[in-house]
């Protein structure tokens, strides 16, 4: 074998080895990222003249006559959290029950910074089946928000009741008799979901922790601006389409009274 030969097989020999080594040796590895997520509760806190709300106990409302709401449920929708437009946690659909014991909606979340909160105040129309002659509330669990169970469906007509509030008046001259006259008001419609957005927060989400964000609502705002008093007398009910303008003003009041503490 001549110089140039053994040469090359040197060369091959060499090349061999440093391939086999390259080949056996470990990639840079990066731990993968660790889910980083937290909560944010969304609490609503609702008070009657500033004290804390109670079913089934007498107080006195918008026109100085004592009354007893006994029903009081508002469904909230597509629910966003975001931070510089992006969107960082999200839950379609919740029914919020004013007469239990939570009236919280849990949100998962990426952890950091949020600067707007923003959702509907009923039900959006992509959940609320209008249209869809397939559609069933029957076909949801008994838990889920839509649930035919929660008594938020209209049966008679398509769609469902946006919040429902119900109730009795003490209509005697002394107020001072158990409330009997019943109220109630029953607001839905595609036409009346409207959305209410928090803006400009600072809002920090720490990863598996919660950061509580609390939404007051008073009772009497519903019924009573600065510049009009809905008389719950003379305009006691409601199914929206029997009196549209007056569930037209019950829902901008209601939008309107939500404030964040």
């Amino acid at each position: 074998m001549n110089k140039l030969s053994i040469f090359l097989v040197k060369c091959s020999i060499l090349l061999a080895i440093v391939f086999l080594s390259s080949c056996g040796k470990d990639e840079p590895f990066t731990e993968p990222e660790v889910n980083n997520t937290g909560l944010l509760e969304l609490r609503f806190v609702p008070t009657m003249n500033g004290q804390p709300f109670q079913l089934n106990t007498p107080f006195i409302g918008p026109n100085n006559k004592r009354i007893q709401i006994e029903t009081f449920k508002s469904y909230v929708s597509q629910i966003q959290l975001s931070e510089n437009g992006v969107v960082k946690g999200k839950n379609d659909i919740a029914l919020i029950d004013f007469g239990s014991a939570t009236k919280s909606i849990l949100i998962n979340t990426t952890a950091g910074n949020i600067d707007k909160i923003e959702f509907g105040i009923g039900v959006n129309k992509a959940l609320n089946g209008t249209g869809d002659p397939n559609f069933s509330p029957s076909s949801y669990a008994t838990s889920h928000p839509l649930s035919i169970y929660n008594g938020m469906y209209w049966t008679w007509a398509s769609g469902y009741i946006f919040f429902k509030i119900e109730g009795r008046i003490d209509t005697s001259a002394s107020q001072t008799q158990t409330p009997l006259f019943t109220c109630f008001y029953h607001t839905g419609l595609d036409t009346l979901y409207t959305t209410k957005t928090f803006s400009d927060l600072n809002l920090n989400v720490s990863k598996g922790q919660t950061t509580v964000v609390e939404i007051a609502i008073e009772f009497n705002d519903i019924f009573k601006t600065q510049t009009d008093t809905i008389d719950m007398v003379e305009k006691y009910f409601t199914h929206t389409s029997d009196d549209i303008i007056l569930a037209r003003k019950i829902v901008t009041n209601f939008k309107l009274a939500l404030r964040r503490l």
